[in-house]
Formats: structure tokens, C-alpha cells, sequence
């Protein structure tokens, strides 16, 4: 298998620091290029390994400038969000399926870089703990907006009873006293700690799109929801909250795809349905809605108002 890396800017420097000793993967023939910029003076640089070399850290050459072979590589890594450099690639005819975009905390979270560097993540900030989530901010999200609209139509009453525990929270918790996973408890697709069926419900509100593996994701979170309990998952809708079919996102840089419903448009739009039918086994959606309540922007350049979001639960069965 033959990869490319390409980081540049800052990107390109924050990547050089974090793999300077970092080592290769098993069987990986790899070609990466760093494009530095400072003082407003762009530096390329080139490092190759392959599968049977052994590199103590990478031995970089100096390059006049970065000259690609766009469609000779079983997997090319852009690392950062430049999706400007995506769109070369898949006009030169690269299938979107071998373009990562790997950016975010990629010394914290795995991402697709991993599939090529043995990367080290870090240790949690706080270790998990089956327990009342710890309010650190002030803060008031698409979980309360969407409050009201849940208390008429007894969608607390019926899903949300017993132990629950709130995936990317923040400070927004769906009730009080339940349990919170965010990003100082480390990698939230895989909820490591949490043990299997320990919790009646499992919510998460707009985390799901900022997950490199949806699917990876999706199984853990359902994992650790007792038989009978629910899933409960709200995601942005495409249409009402991008208001467009490509990242970047123009509101947060950080969202990794956009969601439909019954509807996938590659490279950024997946099929939610789609997604839960390829993820879950023993499941019975109880409904999956569009919930648009207050929405009232539809200009693509202005911030949406009110509720933009897909709203699903599900029970586990079996």
C-alpha cells in the first residue's frame, strides 16, 4: 500500500513536532510532504519510507516544491482543513474513498492518520465516572433549544428514565443528574471505561459529526445501552443547518460530515438511516424526524435560528 501525507502551514509544523520520533506502521510505504510557512516564506520538505526501512524519526529532504502524482497512491492524508486541496484531488480523478481529511486532536482522538503512524494519545483529562456530570460552564445549546418542544410531546417522560449518560455534553445536559462524556474524557467513539449495557439511555446532541468514524461511534454508544433502553441521537440536517452539500462547515470547522435522511451524497453527506442500518444489530427505530421548530433563516450566509437537527431514538431489542 502506498500513502500520501500532505500538512501544510501550521498544520504541516504541528504535525512534524508530534511524528518527529514517531514510527511507521507495519507494511506501510509511505511518501509525505510539509509545507511550512513562516515569516510569509513557504518551505516544502519530503520524506519517504519504505516498508522495509527503519526510521528512529524522519529524515525530511528539502524540496523546491510539492509535485504530485495525484492518482498514484492507495490513500491520501490531508492533514488540516484544507478542503480547497480535496477538491484538486477529486478533479483530478481521485476516488473520494482514498481522501482522509485528518484534522482536530489527533494526539487525543484516533483518526485516519493512525492508519499510517504510530501515534500516542495522550491520557484523559478526567477519567470516567458513572456519576452526576459536572456542570463547568455556562452554557445553553441545541439540547435546550430543542427542551421545550421534547416536554409537550413526552419525550422525557417516555425515553429518558433511569441512569442516563449525556456523550458530548458540554454543559447542556438532557436531565439532570445523568451522567456526561466529553472531550476531557477522551476519545468519545469508543467510550473506553464504560462498561457494556450500563446505562437505560444514552443521548447524544450534534457530536456525531464532529466523529472521524461514524459508524465506530454509533456501535459504542449503542453498546453501552441496557436491553430495552434507547439511544436517543440529535444530529444537524444538512439542508437546514449548512444550507449546503460540501464542507467546510461555514459554522464550525471542526464537522467532519453532514447528515440526510435516506439520502447520501458523497463526499460529506452520509444517509443517517443508512448509517445505523450498516452499525447496529437488535435495534427497532421508534421514529427519525426532522425537527426544524423556530427555523426561520434560509439564507445560506446567515446562522440558522431555532431547532436545525434530526432527531432520532431507538430501542435495543433482543
Amino acid at each position: 500500500m502506498r500513502y500520501l501525507v500532505i500538512a501544510r502551514s501550521t498544520w504541516g509544523k504541528m504535525l512534524l513536532d508530534l511524528l518527529r520520533y514517531t514510527k511507521i506502521q507495519a507494511g506501510a510505504e509511505l511518501t509525505a510532504y510539509f509545507e511550512l510557512i513562516e515569516n510569509s516564506v513557504v518551505t516544502s520538505y519530503k520524506f519517504h519510507h519504505n516498508v522495509n526501512q527503519i526510521h528512529s524519526e524522519l529524515n525530511l529532504e528539502k524540496v523546491s516544491s510539492v509535485q504530485i502524482n495525484k492518482v498514484d497512491f492507495d490513500g491520501i492524508y490531508i492533514v488540516g482543513s484544507d478542503f480547497d486541496l480535496r477538491q484538486q484531488f477529486l478533479e483530478a480523478g481521485v476516488d473520494y474513498k482514498k481522501i482522509f481529511m485528518c484534522y482536530g486532536d489527533i494526539n487525543i482522538c484516533r483518526c485516519p492518520l493512525d492508519d499510517i503512524f504510530v501515534i500516542p494519545k495522550a491520557e484523559p483529562q478526567v477519567p470516567f465516572k458513572k456519576a452526576p456530570a459536572e456542570i463547568y460552564q455556562q452554557y445553553a445549546g441545541e439540547t435546550a433549544k430543542a427542551h421545550n418542544r421534547r416536554l409537550r410531546e413526552g419525550f422525557f417522560e417516555k425515553y429518558c428514565k433511569g441512569e442516563g449518560l449525556d456523550i458530548c455534553y458540554g454543559a447542556d445536559l438532557i436531565i439532570p443528574g445523568c451522567s456526561g462524556w466529553d472531550f476531557r474524557n477522551g476519545d468519545a467513539q469508543y467510550l473506553a471505561g464504560v462498561e457494556d449495557e450500563s446505562f437505560d439511555f444514552v443521548y447524544s446532541s450534534h457530536g456525531l459529526e464532529h466523529m472521524y468514524d461514524v459508524r465506530t461511534a454509533l456501535k459504542n454508544w449503542f453498546r453501552v445501552v441496557k436491553k430495552g433502553g434507547y439511544f436517543l441521537l440529535a444530529i444537524p440536517h444538512r439542508d437546514l443547518y449548512e444550507k449546503k452539500n460540501s464542507l467546510p462547515s461555514r459554522w464550525n470547522g471542526d464537522h467532519k460530515h453532514m447528515f440526510l435522511i435516506g439520502k447520501a451524497e458523497p463526499p460529506d453527506t452520509l444517509d443517517i438511516v443508512e448509517e445505523i442500518k450498516c452499525s447496529l444489530e437488535n435495534y427497532d427505530i421508534k421514529y427519525i424526524k426532522t425537527c426544524d421548530e423556530g427555523h426561520t433563516i434560509d439564507n445560506p450566509l446567515v446562522h440558522s435560528d431555532g431547532e436545525y437537527q434530526i432527531e432520532i431514538v431507538i430501542q435495543k431489542i433482543g
